[in-house]
């Protein structure tokens, strides 16, 4: 098997042309972005409300529907791999996103009495560590912006009152995750 000596431009090409590649794929799954978007939203704003409403001991419950929206996210990609031959970037950020959800869950179900006010905070930070790689890794400046802002978030929300936490992550999913979602959706329908 020979070996081909790549040029400093083709090498540039290839790289450029798989960053390409893994952004198309996220574009496409703008969807995805939409789904955990709306899911998150519902959820926190659901918690938001019981807890208004002084029902604190099952105020946790609308978070059931994250290991629901885990197995659907599940199926949806494995059907979309079958379709697609994904490269490295799209692997990385894939196994990101899987290290993160499963991080972010056993903190919610398993940690959240220990961390108690610092779990949305500390689950924002680690949203927006996912949000912002991706937009890095696949030159996105939506996708990275809305990191910062989910960020930003983060640091806020470990100021404000435990009780509006729910309401701040869901107002932060609409913004920084369900509209992003449909922006890189639209822009795969223009193209």
């Amino acid at each position: 098997m020979k070996i081909e000596e790549l040029s400093p431009e083709k090498s540039l090409e290839l790289i450029t042309q798989v960053i390409t590649q893994a952004r198309n794929k996220f574009e496409e799954n703008g969807f995805i972005y939409m789904f955990w978007g709306a899911l998150i939203a519902i959820a926190s704003i659901s918690q938001f409300i019981l807890l208004k409403n002084e029902y604190y001991g099952i105020s946790w419950y609308p978070y059931l529907l994250m290991p629901v929206g885990a197995i659907y996210s599940g199926f949806y990609f494995s059907k979309k791999k079958e379709k697609a031959k994904q490269n490295q970037i799209s692997k990385m950020i894939s196994a990101l996103w899987i290290v993160l959800s499963i991080n972010i869950m056993v903190l919610g179900f398993i940690f959240g009495t220990t961390l108690r006010e610092s779990l949305i905070p500390v689950i924002l930070i680690l949203l927006s560590v996912g949000v912002i790689i991706s937009g890095v890794s696949i030159k996105s400046r939506l996708l990275l912006y809305s990191g910062v802002f989910i960020n930003i978030s983060a640091i806020i929300s470990f100021k404000l009152d435990w009780i509006y936490q729910p309401l701040l992550m869901g107002v932060v999913s609409i913004i920084a995750i369900l509209i992003p979602g449909i922006i890189l959706m639209v822009q795969l329908k223009k193209k």
